[in-house]
């Protein structure tokens, strides 16, 4: 694995730190998205009432 990152990095001509960041913050991103995954609460419904004008419903999502 060492050497691919290496080739990598020489393909892409920048020093192997940035690679192991990159692998580094995606290993970190995908461990705080399974810690705390993003749920909707609440859906917004826009319609418009009998003059004309744009009303917005909110509703709270039971989940």
């Amino acid at each position: 694995m060492l050497e691919r990152i290496r080739i990598i990095s020489n393909l892409l001509d920048v020093d192997p730190f940035w690679i192991w960041l990159l692998i580094g913050l995606l290993i970190l991103l995908a461990i705080v998205k399974c810690l705390y995954p993003w749920k909707p609460e609440w859906k917004s419904k826009t319609t418009k009432d009998k003059d004309g004008n744009e009303v917005t419903t909110y509703y709270h999502l039971d989940i």
